[in-house]
């Protein structure tokens, strides 16, 4: 059952290897089939129960979600599968663009690119596939959530007449975050970071309940969810799925080998959580030249040696493994890291 799925970044040309499956659960259950009468040994049954993804592929998924600017609850509401297809492929394109100026395709264009084979040769009744049905095509797309807004469309018939187009766009939200007093420190910090308030502003249009998965991750850890879960919603869309996913995971981890916290378990993904938003931009946006290990020491979080400062928190612990996982001064560290833990598990 061990899969695999390789990453390459086209910019550096560098590539990860990330594991799909962390876990998969087996019952016992009494046997439904005879031995034959010519076996000579007892033949036995192995019921499949259910699977866990990986933290880092399930991840992945998220981090693809927010780069197409798709809700993937939307998607498993639409009922055809054009009109699916159709909701994968144009709201990353419609998110940069208005009513006044949409983003356009014909509809022979479009209905080869999302493999619609064969293409209607009459313009109406390429047309008649996005409006027949009680249901059609346009209804079902026009008005759904996307990421950060409402996915728009229309139909209009080209210039020369020989084809129909469809336009869309995207109508942002325009209600501003409200800044919760409970989570000013986890804003603040944020911007501490050296992120602007429009960035604060975009991360925080994009709050969204924790998964399923997610919340997996955080009993598993001990966590307390209910009594944390906003700040936990919050934490995920200023970090990232991908990032929130990985700390939960440590948390996880730290459960199952018995490492206890000073405090409880929710205590110490928090302050983890604090850590990874209070990291500058600067650490996180590629390679830093430092000239001393003191200067590396300050990047990773330790401080100076032999400081009280390098005492601090919950999750010293662990040791330096996971402080070179936390705040390595690229992301490619981070990457390198969570391979290494995925292939060796």
């Amino acid at each position: 059952m061990d899969a695999y799925i390789r990453v390459t970044d086209l910019r550096t040309g560098i590539s990860h290897q990330y594991r799909l499956l962390e876990r998969v659960d087996i019952v016992n259950r009494p046997r439904r089939r005879r031995d034959s009468k010519l076996a000579q040994t007892e033949q036995l049954e192995m019921w499949f129960h259910g699977c866990t993804l990986s933290p880092e592929f399930y991840g992945i998924i998220n981090h693809i979600a927010e780069l197409q600017r798709l809700n993937f609850d939307v998607v498993r509401s639409i009922r055809f599968p054009l009109a699916q297809a159709v909701y994968l492929y144009i709201p990353s394109r419609a998110h940069y663009h208005t009513e006044e100026d949409p983003v356009e395709i014909t509809l022979t264009t479009l209905l080869q690119q999302v493999s619609f084979f064969p293409v209607p040769r009459q313009k109406n009744r390429r047309r008649q596939l996005f409006t027949q049905n009680a249901h059609p095509i346009m209804k079902q797309l026009d008005g759904a959530d996307t990421l950060k807004g409402t996915f728009r469309v229309r139909l209009v018939e080209t210039a020369d007449g020989t084809d129909w187009k469809l336009q869309a766009w995207e109508e942002g939200n325009e209600q501003k975050p409200r800044r919760d007093p409970c989570n000013s420190k986890v804003m603040s910090a944020y911007l501490a970071a050296g992120h602007t308030q429009a960035e604060l502003d975009g991360r925080m249009a994009t709050i969204q309940p924790l998964a399923g998965y997610e919340e997996d991750l955080l009993a598993a850890a001990t966590v307390e969810i209910e009594k944390n879960r906003r700040f936990f919603e919050l934490a995920k869309a200023l970090l990232g799925a991908t990032r929130f996913i990985s700390l939960a995971a440590e948390a996880k981890d730290d459960a199952l080998e018995g490492r206890k916290a000073r405090k409880s378990p929710a205590a110490r993904l928090i302050w983890r959580i604090m850590q990874a938003l209070s990291e500058k931009v600067a650490a996180t946006h590629g390679a830093v030249g430092l000239r001393s290990g003191a200067e590396l020491r300050a990047l990773l979080g330790n401080g100076p040696r032999g400081s009280k400062q390098s005492h601090r928190g919950e999750d010293n612990a662990n040791g330096a493994v996971y402080s070179a996982a936390r705040g390595g001064n690229s992301a490619s560290l981070r990457a390198k890291t969570h391979g290494c833990r995925t292939l060796l598990t």
